[in-house]
C-alpha cells in the first residue's frame, strides 16, 4: 500500500507532539521505553515469522518485569498513537476531498445505511470529543500549516493521556449507540444528508443498537427505548441549533411577529418530546401540525429560511424525530414466543406499540429481520407475533437468509408463506409494493467457506428477484455485510458488481464498527461514499451467471475442503492452542451470539 508523503508527514508530525506530551506527563525514562519499544516493532516489518517471533519473545520478557502502572501507560500510549493515526487519515481524507463534487448521471431511488457496532469498540464519550477536536486540528494544519496548530495540539495530546480511552466498566449496549450517535447525528452529517436530499438523492440512516436482540442478553424494551431516546436528543440539539440561526435573523426585521409567534410555539412542542415516553407519536404529530403551521405563515410572509428547508428534510428521514430501528430475533424464539407472552422480543413490540401510540409504528421501526430463516412457519411466526402485539402487521417481516438451506429454499418459504397469509395485499397497499429480503455474508461464508456462500447468495438473489417481481412486489434486498471482503465488504465495486439490478435500485446495506468512523466522520467523506454509490450505480450492467459447471464443480471442491478442515479435530485442537479461543468465556464482552452454541 502506497501512502501520500502528505499524509506520512502529518502522522511524523502528530506523532513527534504525541511523544512530547507522554514525555511532559510520564517522564523521561518511561518515554524512552516507549519509544523504544516502537522503534524495535517497526524495525521488524516485513520480516520472516522467525524473526518477529524472536523479538516478540524478548519483547515479552521485558515487559513482564514491568508494574501493572507501566504497563498500564505503555498500552495506552500506542493506543493513542494508533487513534492519532486513524484521526489522521481522516483528516487527510477530508482535506483531499474538498473540492469533490457527486457525479450524477443517474441515481438509485434509495440508498440505506444501517449502523452497528460491537460495545468492546467503544470509547468513552470524554475521548470521542477530544478526538474530534484532534481531528479538526489536523484538517486545519492541512488546510494551512503544522505549526499554527501544534500547540494546541499538544494541549489536547495532554488532556487525552490524563481521561480513559474506554469506559472503565462492563460495555453496555449504550456504550454503542453513543458510538454510534455521536458520529452519524452529528449537526455537519444531519447537514450533509439534508444537503443530498435538496439534490433528490435519498439517504436514509437506520440502526440495529438497542434493536438487534438475536441472542444478546443486553437487548429489550428498554434498551429500545434509551435508543430512541438518545438518537431523539441528538437530533433536536440540531434542530434547536439551526433554529437559533433563524431567530437571530428574525431579530434583524420589524415585520417577523407572525413567523416569531409561530417559532416559538414550534419550540415549546419540540421540547416537550423530551423524555420519550408513552404515546410520543402524538407529540410527533403535534409538532408536525405546528410546524405545519409555521411554514404557512414563513410562505405567507416570505420568511422561508434554511432552517424550514432543513428541518422538513429531517421529518422526511426520521419522521418521529428518531434514528429508526431495526429490531432482530432468532426463528426460533419467534416461534416459541407465539405460546411464551414472557420473552424480550415480545416486550419490545409492547414498548413500540406504547411509544409509537398516535403515530406510525413504522417511523420507530422499520421492520422485523426473522434471523435463520429457514420455513414459511418461521417467517409466519413474526408476522403472528407482530398482528397480535400492535394490532396489525404495521411493521413488514423480513426473513433473514443466511446459511445453505435457506438461500437453497427461499422462494420456497415466502411461496408458502403467501398462500398461507395475505402478505401481498398488505406490501402492496401499505408499503408501495416493497418486500424485503436480508441475506447473511457471515454466517453463510462460515457454515460454507467465502467462495461457495457468495455463489449461494447470488442464486438467491437472482431467484428471490425474479420471484418476487412475478407478484408485482419491488425487492429490497438488505446486506448484512461486514468490512472485510470475506464478510461481504470491500470496495463499493466490488460489493455490488453482482448483484442483481433491483438490488441496485435500492442499495441497503449495514456499516458495521470501525467503517461508521471510517466513511461517516467527515460531510466530505460521506459524501465520497455516497458518490461511489452512484458511480457504481451508473456502471453496473447485472447480469445472472447462468450455471457452469466448472465453476459448481470448483465451489463444491472448496465448500467440501473447508467443512473437512474445520471440522477435523486436530485442527480444532491446534486453533485452541494457537488463539485466544479458550478464553473468550472471561472477556466481558456483550457479543451477540450467545445462543450459537453448535460445534464445528
Amino acid at each position: 500500500m502506497i501512502i501520500h508523503p502528505e499524509l506520512k508527514k502529518l502522522v511524523s508530525q502528530v506523532v513527534v507532539v504525541l511523544g512530547d506530551a507522554l514525555r511532559e506527563i510520564h517522564g523521561e525514562g518511561l518515554y524512552q521505553e516507549i519509544e523504544s519499544l516502537r522503534l524495535t516493532m517497526k524495525s521488524v516489518r516485513g520480516k520472516e515469522a522467525r524473526v518477529v517471533q524472536d523479538t516478540l519473545e524478548k519483547v515479552y520478557s521485558e515487559l513482564i518485569l514491568n508494574s501493572s502502572d507501566e504497563l498500564h501507560h505503555k498500552a495506552k500510549a500506542f493506543s493513542l498513537m494508533l487513534e492519532s493515526i486513524n484521526a489522521c487519515e481522516a483528516a487527510y481524507r477530508a482535506h483531499r476531498l474538498a473540492k469533490y463534487h457527486i457525479s450524477i448521471k443517474s441515481r438509485p431511488e434509495a440508498i440505506i445505511y444501517v449502523f452497528t457496532s460491537h460495545p468492546t469498540e467503544s470509547r468513552s464519550q470524554k475521548f470521542l470529543k477530544l478526538m474530534r477536536k484532534i481531528e479538526d486540528l489536523l484538517l486545519e494544519a492541512l488546510d494551512e500549516n503544522f505549526e499554527s496548530i501544534r500547540e494546541r495540539l499538544g494541549y489536547l495530546f495532554k488532556l487525552s493521556i490524563r481521561i480513559n480511552l474506554a469506559n472503565s466498566r462492563r460495555p453496555r449496549v449504550k456504550d454503542e449507540m453513543e458510538e454510534i450517535f455521536h458520529v452519524v447525528l452529528r449537526p455537519e452529517i444531519l447537514l450533509e444528508q439534508t444537503s443530498l436530499n435538496e439534490k433528490n438523492l435519498n439517504i436514509s440512516f437506520r440502526t440495529w443498537v438497542g434493536g438487534d436482540k438475536d441472542g444478546h442478553p443486553g437487548v429489550g424494551g428498554a434498551t429500545m427505548l434509551e435508543s430512541f431516546s438518545l438518537s431523539r436528543k441528538k437530533i433536536l440539539e440540531f434542530v434547536f441549533q439551526e433554529m437559533k440561526k433563524f431567530e437571530e435573523d428574525l431579530k434583524l426585521i420589524q415585520d417577523g411577529a407572525k413567523v416569531k409567534s409561530q417559532l416559538s410555539r414550534l419550540k415549546v412542542s419540540l421540547k416537550k418530546l423530551l423524555p420519550l415516553k408513552a404515546r410520543d407519536g402524538r407529540k410527533i404529530l403535534e409538532v408536525k401540525k405546528v410546524f405545519s403551521k409555521l411554514s404557512a405563515v414563513s410562505k405567507a410572509h416570505a420568511f422561508s429560511s434554511p432552517f424550514m428547508s432543513h428541518f422538513e428534510s429531517l421529518l422526511t428521514f426520521y419522521p418521529a424525530l428518531v434514528l429508526p430501528l431495526e429490531l432482530r430475533e432468532d426463528s426460533e424464539l419467534i416461534r416459541a414466543s407465539i405460546e411464551d407472552r414472557k420473552l424480550p422480543i415480545i416486550n419490545m413490540l409492547k414498548t413500540l406499540k406504547s411509544i409509537s401510540a398516535g403515530s406510525d409504528a413504522l417511523f420507530y421501526v422499520r421492520g422485523l429481520v426473522v434471523s435463520m430463516c429457514q420455513s414459511s412457519h418461521d417467517l409466519l411466526a413474526g408476522v403472528a407475533i407482530v398482528e397480535r402485539e400492535l394490532g396489525e402487521l404495521a411493521i413488514p417481516i423480513v426473513p433473514l437468509f443466511e446459511n445453505e438451506k435457506g438461500l437453497l429454499n427461499a422462494t420456497k418459504i415466502l411461496e408458502g408463506a403467501f398462500r398461507k397469509h395475505p402478505l401481498l395485499s398488505r406490501h402492496k397497499n401499505k408499503w408501495g409494493n416493497r418486500f424485503e429480503v436480508m441475506v447473511g455474508y457471515s454466517d453463510s461464508s462460515k457454515e460454507n467457506g467465502v467462495f461457495p456462500a457468495r455463489l449461494l447468495i447470488q442464486e438467491g438473489l437472482f431467484k428471490l428477484e425474479k420471484f418476487l417481481q412475478k407478484k408485482n412486489l419491488k425487492p429490497v434486498f438488505f446486506h448484512g455485510s461486514g468490512g472485510s471482503t470475506s464478510r461481504g465488504g470491500g470496495t463499493v465495486q466490488e460489493q455490488i458488481s453482482w448483484w442483481p439490478q433491483t438490488a441496485l435500485d435500492i442499495f441497503k446495506v449495514t456499516i458495521q464498527g470501525e467503517m461508521v468512523h471510517r466513511n461517516f466522520s467527515h460531510p466530505r467523506i460521506m459524501r465520497s461514499q455516497v458518490g461511489k454509490v452512484l458511480e457504481g450505480y451508473s456502471q453496473c450492467h447485472p447480469r445472472y451467471m447462468k450455471e457452469n459447471k466448472n465453476v459448481t464443480k470448483f465451489s463444491h471442491f472448496i465448500q467440501d475442503a473447508y467443512r473437512s478442515l474445520i471440522n477435523d479435530p486436530s485442527f480444532q485442537a491446534l486453533t485452541l492452542y494457537a488463539t485466544p479461543y479458550n478464553y473468550l468465556n472471561l472477556l466481558k464482552i456483550g457479543s451477540r451470539p450467545t445462543k450459537r452454541t453448535t460445534k464445528g
